[in-house]
């Protein structure tokens, strides 16, 4: 359960995020594009928590495995179609829902593009969706195949991790 004050913020942002979202979807369908449609230079950031981020600043490959939660997928934000004080409330809110007492600690910030430049041995194309969800309207997946070993997850986890620039979430 969120506090009163978090909570009250997170359903404001939600609600900003929709509008924020709609208006998207009308200017995409305008330009009569798939406002699912994830390319090339916009910014996707993987909400960070601890255990994510090492002592230096550096990221852990942890903050991009899959685990039985995320399925086959990486979860992210859709980074450069909404503010960021948007997602960090997102990311407050899933840290208070996680049992596990992990603390939010940031972002870490990669371009699409960069996606296509991880090369796998079964030639799997890395590559984004827009998947909404009701929480966040601007959430992505980067889909994975499904039973490969960890060593492949691992190895795409590290990729992700050379790729990443790390954001850190300092409370005001």
């Amino acid at each position: 359960m969120l506090p009163r004050q978090q909570c009250g913020a997170f359903l404001n942002c939600s609600f900003e995020l929709w509008l924020r979202f709609i208006a998207y979807v009308f200017k995409a369908l305008a330009r009569l594009q798939s406002p699912l449609t994830i390319r090339d230079g916009d910014l996707l950031a993987k909400e960070l928590f601890s255990g994510h981020v090492k002592k230096s600043g550096g990221l852990t490959p942890s903050a991009f495995l899959i685990n039985g939660k995320s399925a086959f997928g990486i979860s992210t934000d859709r980074w450069s179609k909404a503010p960021e004080r948007l997602f960090v409330a997102l990311g407050l809110a899933s840290a208070t829902r996680r049992k596990d007492g992990s603390k939010f600690k940031g972002f870490a910030r990669f371009d699409t593009a960069s996606l296509k430049s991880i090369k796998l041995e079964d030639s799997w194309q890395m590559r984004a969706l827009g998947v909404p969800t009701l929480r966040n309207p601007f959430h992505a997946d980067i889909p994975l195949p499904v039973d490969k070993g960890d060593d492949y997850y691992l190895y795409v986890a590290t990729e992700l991790v050379a790729r990443a620039t790390p954001i850190p979430y300092t409370p005001s």
